[in-house]
């Protein structure tokens, strides 16, 4: 899995001027409303489940519940678990599957999906014979009972090539939509042959029956980023997926597809940053949505300078008004993105200005689609992969914020939680 990153100038990124000309974002930096003031009154970090050692939570929220997912580990097997959280309060956690040939990564961890009447999916990496990255993606059901289904893989290939980085979402009340990176066309890529476009990753999708059968299969895209994550949401007008594209002369920017229950769209850009990087920066996109507003927020180092951007669509998806740049220092990425009651939030990471091994995980706010936007640093982190991809999500009338927390001799999940205006 290649992270090393180089670009080459394309074309500038935008300016103060033009992002205030734009109809979608007026930029006005300043204290965020309910972010961490010198008091420490209005974030708090509280206890979670995951007991030591555990690692890349995923949080996914569903009505007045949410869901996180993490990685606990004893000795050299690992164990899948899920707790509900409401009302401020905890569950007793479950873990669902316990392995010791999982494929446990940084960047491409396992997540949960939920309805109304509680969790609806789950899916993690299974290492398969054959090279490094060679695994295949597993995904379990939850039947009205509460038993969890057998697991299957929704890619029928059986290559032995990289699976993963899926995004789930319920489709419908038996339904649920998964896309992934599937790395069949890779198979037997010799190293020489990594710039071949005929043999890069491909994006495809699949309804699947939460009886855990597989309805039906698509290809998105058939030359995408090796190892971005993925994200997909549901909206009134079908599901939309966001990914890192790849070109014939490798530049990697952000695209959509929109899937309307029979077909996918044409994938189109959500902006041409024209990043040019000949091999994967492992930073993937996230979208979030409510009504007819769509947000979405990515990494881009084009022009050699690393940014954290974000994107408002008014009509679904369909289209973009200009991005804003969101960091202060070197953007690091790792993005989340949510919408509750009219205003967006996006968080990231980016590099601190006191340490080299440290960073700041940063939060955004703004009003959709045209009112002032503020930020705030949440929290401290390690800069280091271990630290996996920090998560958001809204609960009730809270953000909660979760990440790997790591020392010397264990991880640890660290959850936070802040008030909404």
């Amino acid at each position: 899995m290649p992270d090393t990153a180089s670009s080459n100038p394309n074309k500038k990124t935008l300016s103060i001027v033009n992002i205030r000309q734009s109809l979608v974002f007026t930029l006005i930096i300043a204290t965020i409303q309910f972010g961490c003031n010198n008091s420490g009154k209005d974030i708090k970090s509280f206890d979670n489940p995951a007991s030591q050692p555990a690692k890349y939570p995923y949080l996914y929220a569903s009505g007045d519940s949410l869901y996180m997912s993490w990685i606990s580990t004893n000795d050299s097997t690992n164990a899948l678990n899920f707790s509900r959280y409401a009302n401020g309060q905890w569950n007793s956690p479950q873990a669902i599957a316990r392995d010791s040939s999982w494929f446990v990564n940084w960047a491409d961890f396992p997540s949960i999906i939920a309805d109304k009447n509680g969790p609806v999916a789950m899916h993690w990496l299974n290492k398969k014979s054959g090279g490094t990255y060679a695994y295949d993606v597993n995904i379990a059901t939850m039947s009205p009972s509460g038993d969890w289904s057998e697991p299957l893989t929704p890619h029928t290939d059986g290559t032995a090539t990289e699976h993963g980085f899926v995004s789930m979402i319920p489709w419908d009340d038996n339904t649920i939509l998964a896309v992934w990176l599937d790395g069949r066309r890779s198979a037997n890529r010799t190293p020489d042959e990594y710039y071949d476009i005929s043999k890069a990753m491909t994006l495809r999708s699949a309804l699947i029956s939460t009886a855990g059968e597989i309805e039906q299969e698509f290809l998105i895209d058939e030359s995408v980023c090796d190892c971005c994550q993925t994200s997909l949401i549901k909206t009134d007008s079908g599901a939309v997926v966001a990914y890192r594209n790849r070109t014939d002369d490798e530049i990697r920017d952000i695209y959509l597809s929109r899937f309307d229950g029979t077909l996918w769209s044409k994938p189109t850009a959500v902006y041409q940053d024209d990043w040019k990087i000949g091999a994967c920066p492992v930073n993937g996109p996230k979208l979030a949505a409510s009504g007819s507003s769509v947000l979405v927020a990515w990494h881009t180092a084009a022009d050699d300078k690393p940014a954290a951007k974000a994107s408002i669509s008014t009509d679904y998806g369909n289209s973009f008004g200009k991005p804003v740049t969101l960091n202060e220092h070197e953007s690091l990425g790792r993005v989340d993105a949510a919408i509750q009651n009219g205003k967006g939030y996006v968080s990231w990471m980016e590099k601190s200005p006191k340490s080299k091994e440290l960073a700041n995980l940063q939060l955004a706010s703004f009003g959709i689609p045209d009112t002032a936007f503020q930020t705030k640093t949440i929290s401290q982190l390690n800069s280091a992969r271990k630290t996996g991809f920090p998560q958001m999500e809204v609960a009730g009338d809270q953000l909660i914020f979760a990440w790997t927390a790591i020392d010397s001799t264990t991880s640890t999940v660290k959850t936070f939680r802040a008030k909404l205006p």
